[in-house]
């Protein structure tokens, strides 16, 4: 009976959950919990908790009390989810966030969050986070630093979830807001989600109300620079122009880096997120079109093809100067690419010289006919008597001839062989006759 008895509690023992802490002391958890990430310490925390059913709140009466918190840590000053693998973090659910919120108490220990890869989330869980008056930076365009917030597929992020929270912290009058990140297709979505824009309104108040706040270079007074553009067709719409999106530190656009000519703050036409000269290098592009982009890891990288200069630029600026067949393009000071008048069609001298290539060329002797593209100059041949546009077209008329000529020989070889073909059947139809009779 007692062998029977014994073997049954082993059973029962070995069915229950049995949390990790049961096992180990607190103090060696701890130790293992220091070589992880923030996020992942404060996962592997509510992984080792014990589940809520009644039968393990009873066993838990009998166990050490190790601090879930104490495992988790205390200094929550910046909780980045681009911290954990990005596989993982697009597979957190807002109950994942929420349990995370709640269990280091972010609403009173966090001052910065950043929910990069979080793209499975509604925002649901971030409810904790009401009327917190800790929380200086929420940034929720889902995307780490330096990358385009243009994501493959809508993420689930909703306006009904997370404006509510933010607006409750924004009422708040001892909140500590200073910078909000939104998502990109919260600011492009046409027309503009009316509460997303009755939160920035909001928000632009609550910054209004703060009285004077300078810039750190000159002193001047920038208050209402540090407001959400509003205005919906601007590429800052939904953005602070003059604060720093990783220190969130203020400073004016007349205030120039002290490197460079640029402002100390310049929004970044890829990841769109406004940097001062002190938390990333900028570059601008090499058109002269006044965009800026964030190091070089968001500069498209079209290269000047001219071997004599090394400019990059935008991709806006590529599509007007990239020659149709080779696809290269140049910068403003070295463009080597001519439009046509007519078709609009660009190609670039080099290519302009190769056979088979619709090139386009300039006439120096023409006043209507300047720039045109090999094809358009035939078209318009006819009526021009000059020699010089004669010339420029002579090698496509004579491949155009040698071209007509290669399908006049191709129908006649053609037409041969249905002559042939005809009289085999001449001769077979005769033969059939002859057997018939």
């Amino acid at each position: 009976m007692m062998t029977s008895n014994s073997s049954k509690r082993r059973k029962v023992a070995s069915d229950a959950t049995c949390p990790l802490y049961d096992l180990l002391s607190g103090g060696i958890l701890e130790e293992v919990a220091n070589y992880l990430a923030p996020i992942s310490r404060a996962l592997f925390a509510i992984a080792i908790a014990p589940p809520s059913s009644p039968y393990d709140i009873i066993l838990a009466r009998c166990r050490p009390k190790n601090s879930g918190s104490s495992i988790a840590g205390s200094d929550w000053h910046t909780l980045d989810f681009g911290d954990i693998e990005k596989e993982l973090a697009a597979k957190l659910t807002d109950d994942d966030i929420s349990k995370i919120l709640l269990h280091i108490d972010a609403a009173q220990k966090v001052k910065r969050l950043r929910l990069t890869n979080c793209i499975n989330i509604s925002g649901s869980g971030l409810a904790s986070l009401r009327h917190s008056i800790s929380i200086e930076q929420i940034d929720l365009s889902l995307v780490e630093a330096h990358r385009s917030p243009i994501l493959d597929s809508v993420p689930p992020l909703s306006c009904d979830k997370v404006v509510p929270i933010l607006e409750s912290i924004i009422s708040h009058e001892r909140n500590s807001l200073k910078h909000l990140q939104f998502p990109h297709v919260w600011r492009r979505k046409e027309p503009v989600d009316p509460r997303f824009f009755g939160s920035l309104q909001r928000y632009n108040e609550m910054m209004e109300n703060r009285g004077p706040i300078h810039c750190l270079k000159c002193n001047r007074n920038i208050i209402y620079s540090l407001c959400m553009e509003l205005f919906v067709e601007d590429d800052f719409f939904g953005i602070q122009d003059d604060t720093c999106g990783v220190c969130t530190k203020n400073y004016c656009h007349r205030c120039s880096a002290d490197d460079n000519h640029f402002s100390s703050v310049c929004l970044c036409r890829t990841c769109e997120r406004v940097y001062c000269s002190k938390c990333s290098t900028m570059v601008e592009c090499g058109n002269d079109c006044d965009k800026m982009y964030c190091e070089l890891s968001c500069l498209p990288q079209n290269i000047c093809a001219s071997p004599h200069c090394s400019r990059t630029f935008c991709n806006s600026c590529r599509s007007d100067d990239a020659c149709r067949t080779c696809g290269k393009s140049w910068c403003v000071n070295c463009n080597d690419c001519m439009e046509c008048d007519w078709c609009k069609i660009r190609c670039c001298a080099e290519c302009s010289e190769k056979d088979g290539v619709n090139g386009v060329h300039s006439c120096d002797d023409c006043e209507n006919l300047k720039v045109l593209c090999d094809r358009c100059r035939v078209e318009v041949c006819e009526s021009s008597n000059c020699k010089s546009c004669a010339k420029i077209i002579q090698p496509v008329l004579l491949k155009e001839n040698k071209k007509l000529q290669d399908e006049i020989k191709s129908l006649k070889h053609e037409n041969k062989e249905l002559k042939d073909e005809n009289k085999e059947m001449r001769r077979n139809m005769d033969l059939a006759r002859m057997f018939l009779r």
